[in-house]
């Protein structure tokens, strides 16, 4: 069982270099996250949104922190999440949470830290939010980057 407090934390290993991992992240959410996305993340301030068809939502982040290749930092400052038969609440729970990546060459492999604080067992959208990213980061990011198949929300 996960702590009440315990923000979601995950870490793959790719055998893609840091750079590629980094622009993945960056400007390529497209490729393993979700067809919808508008924007991109060049530098602190940027934003973008990624979209949920036909009507599960969406997530703004702005750019906080943008260190190449190393980490980025992006803070969530819109909020739709739609789930039928969860509480009204859900809608705006990642509103104000944090998503920090952090890349590093370990041997002939990048390792990606992936942190999304904020988004806590607490949480209404707790569940459905942790199979999300499990599959996005630990699946549909690790098959892209190692040059399978991805799996992003179409």
């Amino acid at each position: 069982m996960v702590e009440p407090s315990k923000n979601y934390e995950e870490v793959i290993q790719v055998f893609a270099p840091q750079e590629a991992c980094f622009q993945a992240v960056s400007k390529q959410m497209d490729k393993w996250w979700t067809r919808s996305v508008e924007g991109g993340l060049g530098g602190v301030g940027d934003k973008v949104t990624a979209r949920f068809p036909p009507d599960y939502g969406f997530w703004t982040f702005e750019a906080t922190s943008f260190e190449r290749p190393d980490r980025i930092e992006m803070i969530c400052t819109d909020a739709h999440h739609k789930v039928e038969g969860q509480p009204k609440e859900i809608d705006q729970e990642w509103l104000g949470t944090k998503i920090i990546w952090e890349f590093k060459t370990v041997g002939d492999k990048t390792e990606i830290k992936m942190i999304h604080d904020g988004l806590t067992p607490t949480l209404n959208c707790w569940e459905i939010c942790l199979d999300g990213w499990n599959h996005f980061f630990k699946n549909s990011l690790k098959s892209f980057l190692c040059g399978e198949e991805p799996s992003p929300h179409v």
